[in-house]
Protein backbone atom coordinates (compact mmCIF):
# COMPACT_ATOMS: atom_id res chain seq x y z
CA UNK A 1 0.00 0.00 0.00
CA UNK A 2 1.24 3.29 -0.49
CA UNK A 3 1.65 6.16 2.33
CA UNK A 4 0.22 9.37 1.93
CA UNK A 5 3.44 11.02 2.00
CA UNK A 6 4.60 8.77 -1.17
CA UNK A 7 0.94 9.75 -2.92
CA UNK A 8 1.78 13.73 -1.74
CA UNK A 9 5.29 13.43 -3.63
CA UNK A 10 3.66 11.68 -6.66
CA UNK A 11 1.10 13.83 -7.10
CA UNK A 12 3.01 16.89 -6.92
CA UNK A 13 5.71 15.54 -9.54
CA UNK A 14 3.12 15.23 -11.93
CA UNK A 15 1.48 18.58 -11.36
CA UNK A 16 5.50 19.80 -12.13
CA UNK A 17 5.54 17.55 -14.95
CA UNK A 18 2.31 18.96 -16.30
CA UNK A 19 3.46 22.89 -15.58
CA UNK A 20 6.82 22.16 -17.30
CA UNK A 21 5.54 20.89 -20.41
CA UNK A 22 2.95 23.80 -20.78
CA UNK A 23 5.84 26.35 -19.98
CA UNK A 24 7.41 24.69 -23.05
CA UNK A 25 4.76 25.03 -25.12
CA UNK A 26 4.33 28.59 -24.59
CA UNK A 27 7.88 28.85 -25.02
CA UNK A 28 7.84 27.24 -28.59
CA UNK A 29 4.66 29.65 -29.58
CA UNK A 30 6.95 32.76 -28.25
CA UNK A 31 8.36 34.82 -31.35
CA UNK A 32 12.01 35.45 -31.77
CA UNK A 33 13.19 38.26 -30.88
CA UNK A 34 14.83 40.23 -33.89
CA UNK A 35 17.94 42.28 -33.09
CA UNK A 36 17.50 45.88 -33.28
CA UNK A 37 18.22 46.84 -37.27
CA UNK A 38 20.03 50.52 -37.06
CA UNK A 39 19.44 52.46 -40.27
CA UNK A 40 22.90 54.49 -41.10
CA UNK A 41 23.17 56.91 -43.85
CA UNK A 42 26.08 56.67 -46.29
CA UNK A 43 27.08 59.42 -48.85
CA UNK A 44 29.85 58.43 -50.87
CA UNK A 45 30.93 59.85 -54.72
CA UNK A 46 29.96 56.13 -56.32
CA UNK A 47 29.96 57.65 -59.71
CA UNK A 48 31.71 61.26 -61.35
CA UNK A 49 35.54 61.29 -61.36
CA UNK A 50 35.71 60.58 -57.83
CA UNK A 51 33.61 57.20 -58.20
CA UNK A 52 37.04 54.62 -58.24
CA UNK A 53 38.19 55.78 -54.90
CA UNK A 54 34.01 56.09 -53.50
CA UNK A 55 34.46 52.66 -54.11
CA UNK A 56 37.55 51.31 -52.12
CA UNK A 57 35.64 53.46 -49.25
CA UNK A 58 32.69 51.14 -49.79
CA UNK A 59 34.54 47.83 -49.80
CA UNK A 60 36.35 48.73 -46.85
CA UNK A 61 32.64 49.78 -45.09
CA UNK A 62 30.87 46.54 -46.42
CA UNK A 63 33.96 44.78 -44.59
CA UNK A 64 32.99 45.74 -41.35
CA UNK A 65 29.40 45.83 -41.65
CA UNK A 66 29.57 42.32 -42.35
CA UNK A 67 31.68 41.55 -39.31
CA UNK A 68 29.81 44.02 -36.81
CA UNK A 69 26.76 42.22 -38.16
CA UNK A 70 27.94 39.14 -37.70
CA UNK A 71 29.07 39.95 -34.01
CA UNK A 72 26.77 42.46 -32.26
CA UNK A 73 22.85 42.08 -30.81
CA UNK A 74 22.06 44.81 -33.09
CA UNK A 75 22.36 44.84 -36.98
CA UNK A 76 23.28 48.13 -39.61
CA UNK A 77 21.81 49.15 -42.27
CA UNK A 78 23.29 51.18 -44.56
CA UNK A 79 21.21 53.46 -46.97
CA UNK A 80 23.75 54.51 -49.56
CA UNK A 81 23.21 57.99 -51.49
CA UNK A 82 25.43 58.45 -54.53
CA UNK A 83 27.10 61.93 -54.13
CA UNK A 84 27.98 61.62 -57.67
CA UNK A 85 31.38 63.61 -57.06
CA UNK A 86 29.51 67.35 -56.74
CA UNK A 87 28.68 69.37 -53.66
CA UNK A 88 24.96 69.87 -54.50
CA UNK A 89 24.70 65.97 -54.78
CA UNK A 90 25.74 65.17 -51.85
CA UNK A 91 24.08 67.39 -49.89
CA UNK A 92 20.48 66.68 -51.88
CA UNK A 93 21.61 63.10 -50.45
CA UNK A 94 22.04 64.54 -46.74
CA UNK A 95 18.47 66.05 -46.97
CA UNK A 96 17.13 62.86 -48.40
CA UNK A 97 18.71 60.52 -45.64
CA UNK A 98 17.69 63.31 -43.07
CA UNK A 99 13.78 64.09 -44.15
CA UNK A 100 13.13 61.02 -45.97
CA UNK A 101 14.77 58.15 -44.63
CA UNK A 102 14.88 59.38 -40.81
CA UNK A 103 18.89 58.25 -39.88
CA UNK A 104 19.96 58.55 -36.68
CA UNK A 105 23.53 58.17 -37.86
CA UNK A 106 25.35 59.32 -41.67
CA UNK A 107 28.73 58.44 -42.42
CA UNK A 108 29.99 61.02 -45.02
CA UNK A 109 29.91 63.32 -47.00
CA UNK A 110 32.86 63.04 -48.31
CA UNK A 111 34.99 65.50 -49.21
CA UNK A 112 36.21 68.40 -47.57
CA UNK A 113 34.38 70.95 -49.39
CA UNK A 114 31.18 68.78 -49.35
CA UNK A 115 31.46 68.63 -45.17
CA UNK A 116 31.59 72.02 -44.85
CA UNK A 117 29.08 72.94 -46.78
CA UNK A 118 26.71 70.05 -44.90
CA UNK A 119 27.67 72.17 -41.65
CA UNK A 120 24.24 74.34 -41.78
CA UNK A 121 22.35 71.07 -42.89
CA UNK A 122 24.18 68.74 -40.09
CA UNK A 123 23.37 71.70 -37.14
CA UNK A 124 19.67 71.58 -38.64
CA UNK A 125 18.74 68.08 -39.10
CA UNK A 126 21.00 67.08 -35.69
CA UNK A 127 22.32 63.50 -36.97
CA UNK A 128 25.51 62.05 -35.53
CA UNK A 129 27.76 62.62 -38.93
CA UNK A 130 30.91 60.80 -39.15
CA UNK A 131 33.05 61.43 -42.39
CA UNK A 132 35.28 58.73 -42.89
CA UNK A 133 37.66 61.00 -45.31
CA UNK A 134 37.53 64.57 -45.21
CA UNK A 135 40.67 65.86 -43.71
CA UNK A 136 40.39 70.01 -43.32
CA UNK A 137 40.90 71.09 -40.01
CA UNK A 138 38.53 72.76 -37.89
CA UNK A 139 35.42 71.39 -39.57
CA UNK A 140 34.39 69.71 -35.91
CA UNK A 141 34.36 73.07 -34.24
CA UNK A 142 31.62 73.99 -36.44
CA UNK A 143 28.97 71.66 -35.26
CA UNK A 144 28.76 69.37 -32.31
CA UNK A 145 26.96 66.41 -34.50
CA UNK A 146 30.34 66.01 -36.97
CA UNK A 147 33.08 64.31 -36.09
CA UNK A 148 36.19 62.94 -38.64
CA UNK A 149 37.47 59.83 -38.08
CA UNK A 150 40.51 60.39 -40.45
CA UNK A 151 43.26 62.89 -39.47
CA UNK A 152 42.92 65.99 -39.78
CA UNK A 153 45.66 68.39 -41.86
CA UNK A 154 46.39 69.90 -38.65
CA UNK A 155 47.75 66.29 -37.42
CA UNK A 156 49.87 65.43 -40.51
CA UNK A 157 51.34 68.11 -41.51
CA UNK A 158 53.82 69.18 -38.73
CA UNK A 159 55.29 65.91 -38.17
CA UNK A 160 55.04 65.26 -42.45
CA UNK A 161 57.67 68.40 -42.35
CA UNK A 162 59.72 67.39 -39.66
CA UNK A 163 60.31 63.85 -41.17
CA UNK A 164 60.36 64.72 -44.46
CA UNK A 165 63.11 67.56 -43.99
CA UNK A 166 65.26 64.97 -42.31
CA UNK A 167 65.21 62.99 -45.18
CA UNK A 168 65.10 65.63 -48.14
CA UNK A 169 67.33 67.90 -46.16
CA UNK A 170 65.25 71.08 -47.90
CA UNK A 171 66.00 74.26 -47.98
CA UNK A 172 64.01 75.82 -50.87
CA UNK A 173 60.80 74.56 -51.56
CA UNK A 174 57.27 75.37 -53.99
CA UNK A 175 54.61 74.82 -52.91
CA UNK A 176 50.82 73.86 -55.23
CA UNK A 177 47.53 75.11 -54.13
CA UNK A 178 44.15 74.07 -55.42
CA UNK A 179 42.26 77.07 -54.52
CA UNK A 180 38.93 76.36 -54.80
CA UNK A 181 39.08 73.55 -52.50
CA UNK A 182 38.55 73.30 -48.92
CA UNK A 183 41.10 70.33 -48.27
CA UNK A 184 43.61 71.53 -50.35
CA UNK A 185 43.46 75.58 -48.88
CA UNK A 186 43.60 73.75 -45.28
CA UNK A 187 46.32 71.48 -46.38
CA UNK A 188 48.50 74.32 -47.99
CA UNK A 189 47.78 76.43 -44.80
CA UNK A 190 49.39 74.14 -42.49
CA UNK A 191 52.67 73.44 -44.64
CA UNK A 192 52.71 77.53 -44.75
CA UNK A 193 52.80 77.90 -41.22
CA UNK A 194 54.46 74.87 -40.58
CA UNK A 195 57.25 75.53 -43.05
CA UNK A 196 57.41 79.55 -41.74
CA UNK A 197 58.83 77.29 -38.15
CA UNK A 198 62.08 76.26 -39.75
CA UNK A 199 64.18 79.62 -39.82
CA UNK A 200 66.77 77.39 -43.23
CA UNK A 201 63.61 77.15 -45.36
CA UNK A 202 62.16 79.45 -47.56
CA UNK A 203 59.12 79.27 -50.05
CA UNK A 204 60.82 80.36 -53.38
CA UNK A 205 57.43 80.42 -54.98
CA UNK A 206 53.89 79.95 -54.09
CA UNK A 207 51.98 78.47 -57.39
CA UNK A 208 47.58 77.40 -57.30
CA UNK A 209 45.27 76.40 -60.01
CA UNK A 210 41.16 76.28 -59.61
CA UNK A 211 39.65 72.94 -60.24
CA UNK A 212 36.22 72.41 -58.79
CA UNK A 213 35.55 69.00 -57.12
CA UNK A 214 34.27 66.38 -60.02
CA UNK A 215 35.68 68.32 -63.00
CA UNK A 216 38.64 66.66 -65.37
CA UNK A 217 42.00 67.64 -64.66
CA UNK A 218 43.46 70.96 -66.87
CA UNK A 219 46.82 72.39 -68.01
CA UNK A 220 48.59 73.46 -65.27
CA UNK A 221 51.92 74.28 -67.62
CA UNK A 222 52.10 77.37 -66.33
CA UNK A 223 52.60 77.06 -63.10
CA UNK A 224 54.95 73.95 -63.49
CA UNK A 225 56.96 76.01 -65.50
CA UNK A 226 57.19 78.94 -62.70
CA UNK A 227 58.02 76.54 -60.51
CA UNK A 228 60.88 75.28 -62.62
CA UNK A 229 62.25 78.82 -63.19
CA UNK A 230 61.79 79.75 -59.94
CA UNK A 231 65.57 80.70 -58.17
CA UNK A 232 66.91 79.33 -56.66
CA UNK A 233 65.36 76.20 -57.40
CA UNK A 234 63.11 74.13 -55.48
CA UNK A 235 64.32 71.51 -53.41
CA UNK A 236 61.03 70.03 -53.28
CA UNK A 237 57.50 70.29 -54.01
CA UNK A 238 54.19 70.54 -51.57
CA UNK A 239 51.19 69.94 -53.47
CA UNK A 240 47.85 69.94 -51.68
CA UNK A 241 45.47 68.95 -54.30
CA UNK A 242 41.95 66.58 -54.31
CA UNK A 243 42.96 62.85 -55.27
CA UNK A 244 42.07 64.12 -59.14
CA UNK A 245 44.37 66.99 -59.02
CA UNK A 246 47.65 64.54 -57.46
CA UNK A 247 47.32 62.22 -60.06
CA UNK A 248 47.38 64.62 -63.18
CA UNK A 249 49.92 67.22 -61.14
CA UNK A 250 52.39 64.50 -60.83
CA UNK A 251 52.02 62.97 -64.42
CA UNK A 252 52.24 66.45 -65.83
CA UNK A 253 55.42 67.47 -64.15
CA UNK A 254 56.91 64.38 -65.15
CA UNK A 255 55.79 64.87 -68.58
CA UNK A 256 57.62 68.45 -68.50
CA UNK A 257 60.75 67.08 -67.33
CA UNK A 258 60.72 68.00 -63.89
CA UNK A 259 62.22 65.70 -61.16
CA UNK A 260 62.46 67.73 -57.85
CA UNK A 261 60.36 65.27 -55.45
CA UNK A 262 56.73 66.17 -54.64
CA UNK A 263 55.23 66.19 -51.09
CA UNK A 264 51.65 64.96 -51.32
CA UNK A 265 49.34 65.15 -48.42
CA UNK A 266 47.19 61.97 -48.39
CA UNK A 267 47.88 60.92 -51.38
CA UNK A 268 46.86 57.55 -51.54
CA UNK A 269 48.86 54.18 -53.14
CA UNK A 270 46.30 53.55 -55.68
CA UNK A 271 46.72 57.31 -57.04
CA UNK A 272 50.14 56.28 -56.75
CA UNK A 273 49.86 53.21 -59.19
CA UNK A 274 47.63 55.40 -61.38
CA UNK A 275 50.29 58.02 -62.00
CA UNK A 276 53.16 55.40 -62.43
CA UNK A 277 50.80 52.96 -65.13
CA UNK A 278 50.32 56.02 -67.38
CA UNK A 279 53.49 57.48 -66.17
CA UNK A 280 56.11 55.07 -65.67
CA UNK A 281 58.17 56.65 -62.61
CA UNK A 282 56.49 59.49 -62.14
CA UNK A 283 55.35 59.01 -58.51
CA UNK A 284 58.85 57.55 -57.12
CA UNK A 285 60.29 59.90 -54.69
CA UNK A 286 56.92 61.40 -53.87
CA UNK A 287 56.86 61.53 -49.91
CA UNK A 288 53.37 61.69 -48.32
CA UNK A 289 51.37 62.40 -44.93
CA UNK A 290 48.92 59.78 -44.03
CA UNK A 291 47.08 57.95 -41.74
CA UNK A 292 47.17 54.60 -42.63
CA UNK A 293 49.53 52.21 -44.70
CA UNK A 294 48.99 47.96 -45.53
CA UNK A 295 52.21 47.12 -44.01
CA UNK A 296 51.01 48.56 -41.03
CA UNK A 297 52.27 46.08 -37.57
CA UNK A 298 48.85 47.06 -35.55
CA UNK A 299 47.39 44.07 -35.17
CA UNK A 300 43.92 45.40 -36.31
CA UNK A 301 45.05 46.35 -39.26
CA UNK A 302 46.81 43.06 -40.14
CA UNK A 303 43.96 41.25 -39.85
CA UNK A 304 41.95 43.68 -41.78
CA UNK A 305 44.46 43.25 -44.36
CA UNK A 306 44.01 39.50 -44.20
CA UNK A 307 40.21 39.66 -44.19
CA UNK A 308 39.88 42.25 -46.72
CA UNK A 309 42.41 39.89 -49.34
CA UNK A 310 40.11 36.97 -48.79
CA UNK A 311 36.57 38.85 -49.54
CA UNK A 312 38.14 41.79 -52.70
CA UNK A 313 41.26 39.14 -53.75
CA UNK A 314 42.95 42.43 -53.17
CA UNK A 315 45.03 44.29 -50.71
CA UNK A 316 43.46 47.23 -49.14
CA UNK A 317 44.68 50.64 -49.98
CA UNK A 318 43.83 53.94 -47.75
CA UNK A 319 40.70 54.70 -48.89
CA UNK A 320 39.51 51.28 -48.23
CA UNK A 321 41.56 51.42 -44.76
CA UNK A 322 39.49 54.64 -43.78
CA UNK A 323 36.14 53.21 -44.80
CA UNK A 324 36.80 50.35 -42.50
CA UNK A 325 37.58 52.69 -39.68
CA UNK A 326 34.71 54.34 -39.53
CA UNK A 327 32.09 51.75 -39.85
CA UNK A 328 34.33 50.30 -36.96
CA UNK A 329 34.23 53.31 -34.73
CA UNK A 330 30.40 54.02 -35.24
CA UNK A 331 29.55 50.23 -34.69
CA UNK A 332 31.57 51.68 -31.35
CA UNK A 333 29.75 54.23 -30.55
CA UNK A 334 26.53 52.11 -31.35
CA UNK A 335 27.81 48.82 -28.86
CA UNK A 336 27.53 51.90 -25.99
CA UNK A 337 24.03 53.21 -26.35
CA UNK A 338 20.79 51.70 -25.45
CA UNK A 339 18.69 53.88 -27.12
CA UNK A 340 20.05 54.41 -31.04
CA UNK A 341 18.84 57.75 -31.44
CA UNK A 342 21.08 60.61 -32.72
CA UNK A 343 21.71 62.32 -29.81
CA UNK A 344 23.07 59.47 -27.91
CA UNK A 345 24.98 58.08 -30.92
CA UNK A 346 26.68 61.79 -30.86
CA UNK A 347 27.41 61.25 -27.06
CA UNK A 348 28.67 57.86 -27.79
CA UNK A 349 31.31 59.03 -30.26
CA UNK A 350 32.54 62.12 -27.85
CA UNK A 351 33.74 59.66 -25.65
CA UNK A 352 35.38 57.20 -27.33
CA UNK A 353 38.80 57.28 -26.27
CA UNK A 354 42.02 54.85 -27.23
CA UNK A 355 39.81 52.57 -29.45
CA UNK A 356 41.66 49.96 -30.54
CA UNK A 357 41.71 50.66 -34.06
CA UNK A 358 43.42 49.64 -37.54
CA UNK A 359 45.61 53.04 -37.27
CA UNK A 360 45.92 52.43 -33.76
CA UNK A 361 44.51 54.06 -30.54
CA UNK A 362 42.09 56.07 -31.97
CA UNK A 363 40.33 58.87 -29.45
CA UNK A 364 38.25 61.71 -30.95
CA UNK A 365 39.20 65.28 -29.54
CA UNK A 366 36.92 67.79 -28.13
CA UNK A 367 36.28 69.40 -31.67
CA UNK A 368 35.01 65.68 -33.02
CA UNK A 369 38.75 65.51 -34.74
CA UNK A 370 40.42 62.01 -35.00
CA UNK A 371 43.36 61.44 -32.09
CA UNK A 372 46.05 59.37 -33.55
CA UNK A 373 49.52 58.70 -35.24
CA UNK A 374 50.40 60.01 -38.76
CA UNK A 375 51.75 58.22 -40.90
CA UNK A 376 55.12 59.45 -43.50
CA UNK A 377 55.87 57.37 -46.09
CA UNK A 378 58.18 57.23 -49.57
CA UNK A 379 57.16 56.02 -52.75
CA UNK A 380 59.79 53.22 -53.70
CA UNK A 381 59.70 50.33 -56.58
CA UNK A 382 55.42 51.22 -56.88
CA UNK A 383 55.01 50.83 -52.78
CA UNK A 384 55.14 52.53 -50.11
CA UNK A 385 57.95 52.80 -47.82
CA UNK A 386 57.69 54.56 -43.82
CA UNK A 387 60.07 56.81 -43.09
CA UNK A 388 60.88 57.86 -39.32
Amino acid sequence: MMSRSNYSIGRNTVTALILAGLILNFSACDPVMEPTEIPVGVILPLSGTLGPLAQSVMNGMDLALEEINARESFRIRFIVEDGKSNVDSALAAYSRLADQHKVPAIIGPASSTETERAIPLINNKKIATLSATAARSGLGTQSEFLFLSSLSVGRTVPEGVRISKKHLGYRNVATLVNKVDAFSNSSNDFITQELGMHSDVTIVHAASYRLPQGASFGDITAQLTAIQNAVPTPDAIFLSALPEGRIGTLIAAHRQGIRIPFIVNFISIEAIHAVNEAEPGAAEGTITFQVWLPNSAVAESREFVDNYRSKFGEEPGDFAARGYAAVTILGEALNRVSTYDATSIRDALADIRDFPSIFGPFSFDENGDAVTSPVIARVQNNKFEVLD
